[in-house]
C-alpha cells in the first residue's frame, strides 16, 4: 500500500491561516495610527509657522527693552490656549535668564538653548527662535499634545483574535471532518470486536494513506488474538488436565499419609501401651519379690544371707529405674510427657538427690559434695520431680565411672549457681563434675543418643540402657534450656545444664543477716569444702577465718578473745579424711580460750553424729548439706534452739495381727481387692506383719458385694481387675454412700497399683479415691499410708522401751535404735543376731590375724569391709567405726598403725561379748 503523507497539507493550510492573520493585524494598525502621525505632523508646522511670526513681532519691544508690551504678545498669542505655554530668554553672562512667560504647563520644565529648533518631546511640541541677534533673546513656544487613546488598537487586537478563533475553530472542524471520517470504521469494527470478545473480523483496510495502514494492523492484530484465544483455550484444557490429575495424586498422598499417620498413632499407641503393660506387667511380680525380701529381711538370717537379701532388693529397684526410663522416653518421644510448674526449693532438691546417692557414693568410696549457691531463692517455678531425675542421672552415672584409687579419691560435685536474674526470671545453671575417667570428643558426640553409651564396654561393665543422658537432654529442652559437657581423659567429666526459672510469689532468699556477729574459725584442708562453706558464711555476713594447717589452727586458738555478749564464736573443723584427728579436737577442746566455744566438727563417720553433746556438734558430711550446716551453727551460737531428736520409725514386727473378728470390732479390718494371686499373698503378709488384718477379694464385683455387707474402714484395690475395675469399684462405693443415712462408718480407698504412669493418681483423686501407691510395695511405704487412714490402736511391746530406756541410761557398745532399724523392735531377735555376730566375728577376727602377720593390704581391707557390715548391722556402731579406721588404713599406712586398730578392734569386740553375756 502507497504511503501517503499528511505533513505538506497541514502545513501549507496552517501557513496559509497565519499569513491572513498577520495581514488582517497589519491593516487595522495602519488603519487606526496613519492620522494621528499626520495630525501631529500639522500641529508642528504650525507651531513653527505661529513661533516664527511671534518672534518677529517681539523684536520691536525687545529692542526698546519694553518688557511688558513683550508679556502683552506673549498672552495675545497664547489665546487662553491650557494646552499651550510660551516662555522669552535672555543671554546673560552665558545663561539663559527667563524674562517673560505665560502660565506654565503642568510637569514640563523648559531646558532652553539659544538656537532654532523644531522637536517633539514625549507629549510635548517645542518650537524655539531666536528673536533678536543683537540682544540674545529666545523664544520658546511649547504645545501639550494630550495622550492618544488605547482603545483602537484595543479593538484592533480583539478583532484579530476574533478572526484567529474562529480560523482556527474552522480548521479543527475541518480535520476533526476528516480524521473522524477516516477513523470512525476502525473504532467501530475495533469496538464491536471487542464488545463481542470475537476476534475473527476485520475493519476497513482499503485507503491508500496511513488509515488504511493501521487498518491492515489491527486485522493482523485481530488475526494474532483469535488465535491466542485458541492457544488460550487449549492451554486452559490441558491445564484443567493437569489440575484434575494433582489433585487425584495429593488426594491419593494425602490419604496414603492420613494412613500412615494413623497407623504411627496406632503404632505409637501400642508402643505405649505395650511399655505400660509391660510395666504393669513386670511390677506385678517385682511387687512379690521386693514384699517377700521386706519380709524376709525381718526374720533370722546370716550375714551372707542378708547380704544377698540386699543385693536382690537393690537389683530389684534397678530394673524398676530401667522401666521407668524407657517409659519417660516412650512419652517423650510420643510428646505427651507434661512437666509441673510448682514453686520448688532447689535446696531441698538437690540435698535429696545427695542423701539418695551418697549411699552410692560410699560403696564405691566417692566423696559426695553439694554447694547451692545462697543467692538462689526458694520459690522458683519448675518441675521438682524432673530437676532431681536431670540431676540424679548426671550424679549417678558420675559416681559410676569414678573410682578412688591408692593415688587419688574419687570426687563427685553437684552445684548450683546464679548466673542472672532479673523482675520475672533468674538463669540457673546446675553442675555436676567428676575426676573420673573422662571422653573423648568421639565418645561425647554420641554421649546424647538415645540406647548409645560412650563405650560398648560399659554396658557390659556398668549396666544401664543408655538413656539417662538422652532424657536428661529432652527434659532440659522442655524446660526451655540447654545442657552440655566438656571432658578429658583421665581428668574427669563437667556437665552444665542451664534452665531459666520463673519466679513466684514465694520467692524466699537466705537471709544475709543470718550469721551477723558470729565469729567462725574454719579449719579445712580440702579445697572444695572451703570454697563452699566459705561462700554459705560469707553470704550470711559471718566474721570468718580460713586456717589450713594444725599449727596455725592452734595458734589461733591461743589468740582466741572473749566477745561481747551479743556476739558469738563457733569453730568448725573440716575433719573429712583425718585431716584432724579426734586427739587433736580434744587438745583444742581443752585449751583455755576456747571452754565456752562449740565446736561444729563435719565427719563422714555418721556413727559419730550419736556422740555430739553441748560443746561438740558432729554433722556428717556425706554430703554436706546448706540447710544442715546453717542450723548447726545457729543452735551452736544459741540463735536457735536444739532440734529434739528424731524418732526412726521402727517397723513394729514383733506382734501378730488381730483375729478377723477383733479386727471388724475394733473397725481395723482391711479390704485387699486384687485378682492376682502371688500380690494376695504377698501383701497379706505385709499387713499381717505390721498388725493388721485383711479379707481378700479376687475381684472388683467381689468386694464391692463384700463391702456392701460391712462397710471396711479401709479397702486397698487394684486399679485392673476382671469384671470390675478399680475405678468402678471406687465410683460405686462413693455412689452407694451418698445414699446412706449413718457416714459415720466413712470408707477409705486407697489404689494399689502396678500402673506408674504420670496422671493416673490425679485420676484416682478425682474419682474419689482418698490415695494412690504403686506396686512393688515396700513396708516403710505401706505402714507411712496406714498410719494415715488407719492408725493401728495396738500399743508397742514394753520390751522395746525397757530396751531403750536401758541404752539410754549408760552407755553401751550396742546402739539399740541401729538395730531395730535393721531387725524391728523383736528382743528374741535382737539376741538371736547379737550371739550370731558374737560367733562370726571371733571368726572374722582370727582371719584378721592371720593376714595381718602375712602383712596383705588387701586381705586385711577385705576383712575390714567385711568387719564393718556386719558390725554395724547388729548395733556395735563404735566397733563398725574402728574397722572403717582399719580399713583405711590398710591402704597406705604403716604397719604399726594398721596392727594398733587391729589392737583396738579385739578390745570392742570383747565389750561387745560382755554385754552380750551379760544382757543374754
Amino acid at each position: 500500500m502507497e504511503k501517503t503523507s499528511y505533513t505538506k497539507p497541514m502545513f501549507r493550510r496552517l501557513a496559509l491561516m497565519a499569513l491572513v492573520i498577520l495581514l488582517l493585524q497589519a491593516a487595522l494598525y495602519t488603519l487606526f495610527t496613519l492620522p494621528e502621525q499626520n495630525q501631529e505632523e500639522l500641529q508642528l508646522a504650525r507651531l513653527t509657522a505661529e513661533t516664527t511670526i511671534l518672534a518677529s513681532a517681539l523684536s520691536t519691544p525687545l529692542r526698546n527693552n519694553n518688557i511688558q508690551a513683550a508679556e502683552q504678545l506673549l498672552l495675545q498669542a497664547r489665546n487662553a490656549d491650557s494646552q499651550r505655554a510660551i516662555y522669552l530668554y535672555r543671554q546673560t553672562n552665558q545663561q539663559l535668564e527667563l524674562i517673560a512667560n505665560t502660565v506654565n504647563l503642568a510637569n514640563f520644565v523648559p531646558q532652553p538653548e539659544l538656537a532654532n529648533r523644531e522637536v517633539r518631546q514625549g507629549n510635548y511640541l517645542i518650537v524655539s527662535r531666536i528673536v533678536s541677534n543683537d540682544v540674545n533673546t529666545l523664544l520658546v513656544n511649547v504645545y501639550y499634545i494630550p495622550p492618544t487613546s488605547k482603545l483602537p488598537l484595543l479593538l484592533a487586537f480583539l478583532i484579530s483574535l476574533v478572526c484567529g478563533a474562529l480560523l482556527s475553530l474552522s480548521f479543527a472542524y475541518a480535520i476533526s471532518v476528516y480524521f473522524n471520517r477516516k477513523l470512525t470504521p476502525l473504532v467501530d469494527g475495533t469496538k464491536t470486536a471487542l464488545d463481542k470478545n470475537l476476534f475473527d473480523g476485520s475493519v476497513e483496510s482499503h485507503a491508500h494513506d496511513d488509515f488504511g495502514v493501521m487498518g491492515s494492523y489491527i486485522n493482523q492484530l485481530f488475526r494474532r488474538i483469535e488465535q491466542a484465544q485458541q492457544e488460550l483455550k487449549n492451554s486452559e484444557t490441558d491445564i484443567a488436565q493437569l489440575k484434575q490429575e494433582v489433585d487425584t495424586r495429593i488426594k491419593e498422598r494425602t490419604d496414603a499419609l492420613e494412613t500412615a499417620k494413623l497407623t504411627a498413632e496406632r503404632a505409637n499407641e501400642a508402643k505405649s501401651t505395650f511399655l505400660a503393660t509391660m510395666s504393669h506387667e513386670i511390677r506385678t511380680p517385682m511387687n512379690g519379690i521386693i514384699g517377700t525380701i521386706d519380709l524376709l529381711r525381718k526374720t533370722q538370717l546370716s550375714t551372707s544371707q542378708f547380704r544377698m537379701t540386699d543385693t536382690i532388693r537393690e537389683s530389684s529397684f534397678s530394673l524398676l529405674r530401667i522401666l521407668d526410663d524407657i517409659l519417660d522416653f516412650s512419652k517423650i518421644e510420643a510428646g505427651k510427657l507434661e512437666l509441673e510448674n510448682i514453686p520448688v526449693s532447689l535446696v531441698d532438691i538437690i540435698e535429696a538427690v545427695g542423701r539418695i546417692l551418697v549411699s552410692v557414693a560410699y560403696q564405691r568410696q566417692i566423696d559426695l559434695k553439694l554447694y547451692i549457691d545462697p543467692k538462689i531463692p526458694n520459690g522458683l517455678f519448675g518441675d521438682p520431680v524432673r530437676l532431681r531425675q536431670i540431676l540424679y542421672n548426671l550424679a549417678g552415672n558420675a559416681i559410676k565411672f569414678t573410682e578412688t584409687t591408692p593415688q587419688k579419691t574419687g570426687v563427685v560435685v553437684i552445684r548450683a549457681d546464679l548466673l542472672e536474674e532479673n523482675l520475672e526470671y533468674s538463669q540457673i545453671q546446675f553442675t555436676v563434675v567428676d575426676n573420673g575417667r573422662g571422653m573423648t570428643q568421639r565418645q561425647i558426640n554420641h554421649v546424647f543418643h538415645p540406647f548409645n553409651q560412650a563405650e560398648g564396654s560399659i554396658t557390659r561393665k556398668f549396666g544401664g540402657t543408655g538413656l539417662g543422658l538422652s532424657i536428661c537432654q529432652r527434659l532440659t529442652s522442655l524446660m526451655y534450656g540447654d545442657i552440655d559437657v566438656q571432658s578429658e581423659v583421665g581428668k574427669g567429666t563437667e556437665f552444665k545444664v542451664r534452665i531459666p526459672m520463673r519466679r513466684s510469689d514465694e520467692i524466699d532468699y537466705v537471709g544475709k543477716e543470718l550469721l551477723r556477729d558470729v565469729h567462725i574459725c574454719l579449719f579445712t584442708q580440702d579445697s572444695d569444702n572451703q570454697e563452699h562453706l566459705s561462700a554459705y558464711f560469707k553470704h550470711a555476713h559471718a566474721e570468718l577465718d580460713v586456717i589450713n594447717n594444725i599449727e596455725a589452727l592452734f595458734k589461733r586458738a591461743s589468740a582466741q578473745q572473749p566477745l561481747p555478749p551479743k556476739q558469738a564464736a563457733v569453730w568448725v573443723l573440716d575433719a573429712t579424711y583425718e585431716q584432724i584427728s579426734a586427739d587433736h579436737i580434744k587438745m583444742l577442746q581443752q585449751v583455755p580460750q576456747l571452754e565456752q566455744v562449740p565446736f561444729i566438727v563435719i565427719t563422714n563417720q555418721v556413727e559419730l553424729s550419736e556422740h555430739s553433746n553441748e560443746q561438740t556438734y558432729y554433722l556428717h558430711s556425706s554430703p554436706i548439706c546448706r540447710s544442715h550446716l546453717y542450723d548447726a551453727i545457729l543452735v551452736a551460737a544459741k540463735r536457735k534452739d536444739k532440734p529434739k531428736p528424731q524418732q526412726t520409725s521402727n517397723l513394729n514386727l514383733s506382734k501378730g495381727a488381730p483375729d478377723i473378728e477383733t479386727a471388724r470390732r475394733d473397725k481395723q479390718l482391711i479390704l485387699l481387692a486384687e485378682d492376682n494371686i502371688m500380690n494376695q499373698r504377698v501383701i497379706v503378709d505385709q499387713l499381717n506383719a505390721l498388725g493388721y488384718a485383711v479379707e481378700v477379694a479376687d475381684d472388683g464385683a467381689v468386694a464391692l458385694d463384700m463391702w456392701r455387707h460391712y462397710h471396711y474402714p479401709l479397702v486397698l484395690t487394684d486399679l485392673h481387675m476382671p469384671n470390675m475395675s478399680g475405678y468402678d469399684l471406687a465410683i460405686a462405693i462413693r455412689k452407694e454412700s451418698l445414699n446412706r443415712q449413718d457416714d459415720s462408718n466413712f470408707s477409705r480407698i486407697v489404689a494399689v497399683t502396678a500402673n506408674a504412669l504420670k496422671g493416673e493418681e490425679q485420676k484416682c483423686i478425682s474419682i474419689g479415691m482418698d490415695g494412690y501407691i504403686t506396686k512393688p510395695l515396700e513396708l516403710v511405704t505401706l505402714e507411712t499410708m496406714l498410719k494415715r487412714w488407719l492408725p493401728a490402736t495396738v500399743k508397742k511391746p514394753v520390751a522395746s522401751n525397757t530396751n531403750n530406756a536401758e541404752a539410754g541410761q549408760q552407755p553401751s557398745p550396742i546402739c539399740f535404735t541401729t538395730i531395730a532399724n535393721f531387725l524391728g523392735n523383736d528382743p528374741a531377735k535382737h539376741e538371736e543376731y547379737l550371739n550370731y555376730f558374737v560367733k562370726h566375728a571371733k571368726e572374722l577376727l582370727t582371719e584378721l590375724t592371720t593376714v595381718a602377720k602375712t602383712q596383705n593390704r588387701s586381705a586385711v581391707r577385705a576383712v575390714a569391709h567385711q568387719f564393718k557390715s556386719v558390725a554395724k548391722s547388729v548395733g556395735a556402731v563404735s566397733l563398725s567405726a574402728e574397722a572403717l579406721k582399719l580399713e583405711r588404713a590398710a591402704e597406705n599406712s604403716d604397719w604399726s598403725v594398721i596392727n594398733e586398730h587391729a589392737r583396738v578392734m579385739q578390745e570392742k569386740y570383747q565389750d561387745v561379748v560382755n554385754y552380750v553375756r551379760q544382757r543374754y
